[in-house]
């Protein structure tokens, strides 16, 4: 039997992608007890951030940058190295700041660096005889508490709604990509993202009706639907 040797560079859009959705779906359902869907609520929302750094490195990857200058521009921050693509690949294109899909995107990044390098966070706390409430400080648009110790269903749903919300906002406004075009690039197994053809992943519809009725539009990339 001959033997062969192929080399696959697996980028893992996929596994943050489905891990994502699952741990939602599963915080979500009623025989969770609350505790553990706090728990799932809090690892959806890290993956669906880990997912837009992981699909800024791939974009710049397309590039095929000489090592200097990719290590340079590998330092940029999640929405540097979105500019960045836009600026190189397409004439007069760029990110728009004041977009809320950006604003978005600005707040998941503060979340995320609230979480990676965790400090004390100050709530006052209304205390009546044994028991005691407080209310979490939230951020502007998208309302997450800024505490991780607060995060819920609630804002796992609206991590993964401004994630894929400022993805499809990228690929379709900005690039003007088709949904095909998008999964040659975040599924590819080439050296080169896009630079050979992509496998398509497959999903149930029940999932997609799911994600659509929380708000959830992945339609930006092509997936199998059985």
């Amino acid at each position: 039997m001959n033997k062969r040797i192929e080399i696959q560079y697996q980028r893992n859009f996929d596994t943050l992608l489905f891990d994502s959705v699952e741990m939602l779906f599963r915080s979500l359902d009623r025989e969770t007890n609350f505790d553990f869907g706090q728990t799932l609520a809090r690892s959806s929302m890290i993956n669906s951030i880990l997912m837009l750094e992981l699909v800024a490195n791939i974009c710049i990857e397309t590039l095929d940058l000489e090592r200097s200058v990719f290590n340079e521009i590998d330092k940029l921050s999640v929405l540097g190295k979105f500019d960045y693509f836009l600026r190189i690949s397409f004439r007069n294109k760029k990110i728009d700041r004041g977009s809320k899909e950006v604003e978005g995107i600005n707040e998941l990044k503060r979340l995320r660096d609230g979480y990676v390098h965790m400090k004390p966070h100050k709530i006052e706390m209304e205390i009546i005889g044994d028991s005691g409430s407080g209310e979490f400080e939230t951020t502007n648009l998208l309302g997450i508490p800024k505490n991780p110790q607060g995060w819920d269903q609630t804002s796992a749903i609206s991590v993964m709604s401004a994630a894929h919300g400022f993805l499809k906002y990228f690929f379709k406004e900005k690039c003007k990509y088709s949904a095909a075009k998008v999964s040659s690039l975040l599924f590819s197994e080439a050296k080169i993202p896009g630079s050979e053809g992509a496998g398509i992943p497959v999903l149930y519809k029940t999932t997609r009706t799911e994600l659509m009725n929380l708000g959830i539009d992945i339609s930006y990339v092509k997936v199998m639907w059985v």
